[in-house]
C-alpha cells in the first residue's frame, strides 16, 4: 500500500512538471507570435511605402516621357524648318548665279502719251501754276521745284506759300477724276550734291539718297491726305545721282533739287528677274534680284 502511494506521488510530480513545461512553451509561442505580428506590420508599412514610391516614380517617368515626346516633336519641326531654309537659300543662290554679270538692272523711261483729256488737264494746271512745276507731256511727269516744297536740307513740307498746297490739291483732284482713272502715281525724289549739314536732318537721313526718298514719302503722304489712294502710289529716291543740270552752279543745283510725279498706267511699274522667298518661322522675306523697273526719271 505504501508503495502504491509512493508511485502516485511520483506520477503527480511528473504531471506537474509537464504542465510547467507546456505553459512555458505556450508563453514562448505567444511571444514569438507577437514578434511575428510586429514584423508583419512593419513589412506591410514598408510595402505601402514602396508602393507609394513606385507610383511617384511612375508619375515622374510619365512626365519625362512626355517631355521626350515634346522635344522629339520640336527637333522634327526644327529639322523641317532647316530644310526649308536650305531650299530657300539654294533658290536665292541660283537666282544670284543666274544674274551674275548682268549688272544691277536699269531704270528706263517709257515714252508714253497720256490720254488727251488727262494731258489737257495737266497742261491747264501747269499754266495756272507755272512757277511751281513743269509738265513733261512726253513722260507724263510733273517736275516740282523742291526748294518751293522743302527748306534746303529738310524733308519738312513748307507751308509758307498756300498756292503750293492749292496746286497739289488740284493735281490730286485730277488724279481722282475720271480722267485719271486707271493710272498710278509714282513720286520720285532728287537732290543736288550739297551734303546734309543740319544735325536733325542727318540724324534721320544719313545721305542725300535717304533724304530724296524721305521727301518723296512726304509728297505721297500729302497726296494721300487729298484722298489719293495709297494703293495707287509708290515712291523712289535717287539722291544726287540723276541730275538734269550742272551741279557746279547754284542755278544747276536748284534745278536738280526736285520732286517728280509720274502718272503711269496700272501695271506699268513692275520688277523682273526677281525672287522673293518667305523665311519660315522668322517672318522675313529674302529678296534676290536684278530688277528692271518700267519707270524712272
Amino acid at each position: 500500500m505504501k508503495g502504491f502511494w509512493a508511485w502516485g506521488a511520483v506520477a503527480c510530480l511528473l504531471a506537474a512538471g509537464n504542465t510547467g513545461c507546456y505553459y512555458e512553451q505556450w508563453q514562448n509561442a505567444e511571444r514569438s507570435n507577437r514578434i511575428l505580428n510586429e514584423d508583419l506590420s512593419r513589412v506591410k508599412l514598408d510595402l505601402q511605402d514602396c508602393e507609394l514610391q513606385n507610383r511617384q516614380k511612375d508619375t515622374t517617368i510619365d512626365g519625362l516621357n512626355k517631355q521626350i515626346a515634346a522635344k522629339e516633336q520640336t527637333i522634327a519641326s526644327l529639322t523641317a524648318e532647316a530644310q526649308n531654309l536650305r531650299e530657300a537659300l539654294a533658290k536665292a543662290q541660283a537666282i544670284l548665279e543666274a544674274q551674275a554679270g548682268k549688272g544691277p538692272g536699269q531704270v528706263t523711261v517709257i515714252k508714253q502719251a497720256l490720254p488727251e483729256e488727262l494731258d489737257k488737264a495737266l497742261k491747264e494746271l501747269q499754266k495756272e501754276f507755272p512757277d511751281y512745276f513743269d509738265y513733261d507731256a512726253e513722260k507724263g511727269a510733273l517736275r516740282w521745284k523742291a526748294d518751293l516744297l522743302f527748306p534746303l536740307g529738310s524733308d519738312v513740307l513748307t507751308t509758307e506759300d498756300p498756292k503750293i498746297m492749292e496746286a497739289m490739291k488740284k493735281f490730286a483732284d485730277i488724279v481722282n477724276s475720271d480722267k485719271g482713272a486707271g493710272f498710278d502715281v509714282i513720286v520720285v525724289g532728287h537732290t543736288c550734291t550739297t551734303p546734309i549739314v543740319k544735325a536733325e536732318t542727318k540724324a534721320k537721313f544719313p545721305t542725300n539718297w535717304h533724304l530724296s526718298a524721305g521727301r518723296a514719302i512726304r509728297i505721297m503722304e500729302l497726296l494721300a491726305k487729298d484722298n489719293v489712294a495709297m494703293t495707287r502710289m509708290g515712291i523712289m529716291g535717287y539722291g544726287e545721282h540723276r541730275p538734269i543740270a550742272d551741279n557746279s552752279s547754284k542755278e544747276g543745283k536748284a534745278k536738280n533739287r526736285r520732286v517728280e510725279i509720274y502718272l503711269v498706267r496700272k501695271g506699268t511699274v513692275q520688277s523682273v528677274s526677281m525672287g522673293v522667298f518667305e523665311v519660315p518661322g522668322l517672318g522675313l522675306s529674302y529678296l534676290a534680284a536684278a530688277t528692271e523697273t518700267r519707270m524712272g526719271s
